[in-house]
């Protein structure tokens, strides 16, 4: 455990009844639990002290080894300025309530302390916020709402954001650094961000939140990679690929079928012929509802699509999304193609034929 003592600016007492008042002395205390590691963070929590009982409040600030001195604090982090700026203003308002006490003659209790930082953190969680009003609203599909719990679990994950009165600019650009940490495409990051602002919008309007924590801070769209399709010649080695084991022959008729109707996964594993599937002018035709999206569609089925529905008797033997990608780069030798196949490039297939 790493202390960083801070000095105590509590002043001395004269008289005997004032002496008898004990206050708390605060410090920063690193890896209390002494797990950090150069590739593992610990946590900085500030620890109250009084009358032999402590209690250690999280700063949502989270180290490597290598990143804490004593005397400086946060060191050897491209944030530090701004993490040393955090930590500066957590003791300093905690300080300034424990020198109230002090001016008030008002003894320190730990469940005093309990109650202001509670009224502090604006009494309102963002996290619970969040999970809140992602499952009460109607107007969004529950592949969309799953996709906005991504977020609930990112902002978990960065730890820096919990309460709504840590929706500020300094925490979003630190939340921004942590997530251009975590993943390396500019949409993905854009898209948390987008997703973000939704909530922090709908927070202010309920008079939760009054400055806007996005101001000045601007978070570039990107560009996404151009996607990826296989060529006919591509395609044609996969129909004709001599595969010996059954479970992959299934796997690679699935991937067949999806690149010549473009369905996405969620729509080819809910796919049923007798229910989704019409026939007009001696064409079999998929109408349906897209799940994502939930905007109707029709496709008509062409004869490789055909052929793959009649040899499993009408009936997709559909697997997890999961296994299906695992099971693709089979499918991929097999064919003697080095690229990676996944269920997102038979949709795009679809296209390119």
């Amino acid at each position: 455990m790493i202390p960083h003592m801070i000095p105590n600016l509590i002043p001395q007492h004269d008289t005997v009844k004032h002496s008898i008042m004990k206050y708390p002395s605060l410090r920063f205390v690193f890896d209390r639990k002494h797990v950090a590691t150069k590739k593992k963070r610990g946590l900085v929590q500030l620890e109250v002290l009084s009358e032999g009982k402590r209690k250690w409040i999280g700063t949502g600030v989270k180290l490597y080894s290598d990143q804490w001195s004593d005397r400086k604090k946060v060191i050897n982090s491209s944030e530090m300025l701004q993490l040393n700026q955090r930590l500066d203003e957590m003791m300093r308002v905690i300080q300034d309530w424990v020198n109230d006490l002090i001016r008030k003659k008002e003894a320190f209790e730990f469940e005093k302390m309990d109650a202001f930082l509670k009224y502090l953190n604006h009494s309102e969680n963002y996290i619970e916020f969040l999970e809140r009003r992602i499952n009460e609203r109607n107007d969004i599909t529950e592949s969309t709402r799953k996709s906005h719990r991504v977020l609930i679990s990112s902002l978990k994950e960065f730890g820096g954001i919990t309460y709504i009165s840590d929706l500020t600019v300094q925490n979003i650009k630190l939340y921004d650094n942590w997530l251009h940490g975590k993943y390396k495409s500019q949409p993905t990051i854009h898209n948390y961000h987008k997703r973000n602002k939704v909530y922090i919008h709908e927070a202010m309007s309920l008079g939760l939140l009054k400055d806007y924590p996005y101001t000045g801070v601007i978070v570039k769209r990107g560009k996404y990679k151009r996607r990826r399709f296989l060529y006919q010649e591509e395609l044609d080695k996969i129909r004709n690929a001599e595969i010996p084991n059954e479970s992959i022959r299934r796997v690679r008729d699935l991937f067949v079928f999806q690149s010549f109707t473009g369905l996405a996964y969620a729509d080819l594993a809910k796919f049923n012929f007798k229910r989704d599937v019409v026939q007009h002018e001696g064409k079999y035709i998929i109408y349906d509802m897209r799940i994502k999206t939930e905007e109707d569609y029709y496709i008509v089925l062409l004869s490789p699509a055909l052929e793959v529905l009649k040899k499993y008797n009408y009936e997709l033997p559909i697997i997890s999304n999961t296994q299906y990608n695992l099971r693709l780069k089979l499918v991929a030798d097999y064919a003697g193609l080095d690229k990676n196949l996944t269920t997102h490039m038979a949709k795009h297939n679809a296209f390119a034929i």
